[in-house]
């Protein structure tokens, strides 16, 4: 096991990781429908300067969930109780930030939980490398698998005695009215849109054809055609959600950034989005993990 002071230093690589993998999702440009170096997309109450202040304040918290991962001794299920208050107070730093405003509310969830996920992983291998391993697509799937292990059964966990609460959150409306699980869904099964799908795109797509700008463009486009996003339906309902995967899907088919006039797509993409106020943040939060694994496994 890693002396403090060399485990310190892991926990600060891996922290800076993930904060950069945030920021890189935050200016990626155009996003349809998101906040990104060029305007707020259908987001009235931020930009891309809200977005990076919010990045920055969650690396403290990050930073920590690895360490729970790799010092805390009991099971994953209790590694994931351990984890909730670290998010609560991973939220405050936040809305501190950003002024009360959700920017990284998912991506704080689903970035700690790999953060843990990496902190145990590293542990249960014994790694005792100088600095951070180059992560084979083998150690990114056992790293999900963790995550797997981590929250079986939090759906049900979590949405249980909805009947008797008074006030609901968007996700619990969207699971009584839909059987919606959202991001927790995704969780549950390890993120396999991220190791059957996400993954094996960015990998494949280093051949030098595409930008590194337009390699991440291609994920995000084809986690949109994909991921049941609970940011999208909160907005405008099922519908709007299957026109989001449609349009998305569509995109991708006819030849995604390899298309002569992808980014006027993506362009016009935008401002159909916004124009129906429909913003599909629960795959771009999904996109900040996939870069973070990318850059464990070197390949972006």
């Amino acid at each position: 096991m890693k002396q403090s002071n060399e485990l310190y230093i892991w926990a600060e690589d891996i922290a800076r990781l993930a904060e950069e993998s945030i920021l890189t999702e935050a200016v990626l440009t155009p996003k349809p429908g998101l906040v990104d170096a060029k305007d707020s997309g259908a987001h009235k109450d931020m930009d891309i300067f809200t977005f990076i202040r919010s990045a920055v304040s969650l690396r403290d918290g990050f930073r920590e969930m690895f360490l729970s991962g790799y010092q805390e001794n009991g099971s994953e299920k209790e590694l994931l109780a351990g984890l909730r208050p670290k998010g609560i107070d991973i939220e405050k730093e936040m809305f501190s930030a950003t002024g009360s405003i959700n920017t990284h509310k998912g991506i704080i969830f689903s970035m700690g939980l790999l953060m843990a996920s990496v902190g145990k992983y590293f542990k249960v291998t014994e790694y005792d490398g100088e600095g951070l391993p180059v992560f084979t697509k083998e150690d990114t799937w056992k790293v999900l698998d963790i995550i797997k292990i981590m929250t079986a059964g939090i759906v049900e966990s979590d949405f249980k005695n909805l009947a008797g609460k008074a006030v609901l959150t968007h996700g619990e409306k969207l699971y009584i009215e839909h059987g919606f699980t959202g991001i927790r869904g995704e969780a549950q099964n390890g993120y396999p849109v991220i190791g059957e799908t996400a993954m094996p795109l960015l990998r494949h797509s280093g051949d030098g054809e595409l930008t590194y700008e337009e390699r991440l463009l291609e994920v995000l486009l084809t986690l949109m055609s994909k991921v049941e996003d609970s940011n999208i339906v909160s907005r405008g309902g099922m519908d709007s959600l299957r026109y989001v995967k449609d349009t998305a899907d569509q995109f991708i088919s006819s030849g995604g950034m390899r298309q002569k006039d992808a980014y006027d797509k993506l362009h016009k993409m935008n401002e159909d989005f916004i124009s129906r106020n429909l913003s599909p943040g629960g795959s771009a939060d999904l996109l900040s993990l996939v870069i973070f694994l990318g850059k464990m496994e070197k390949i972006i």
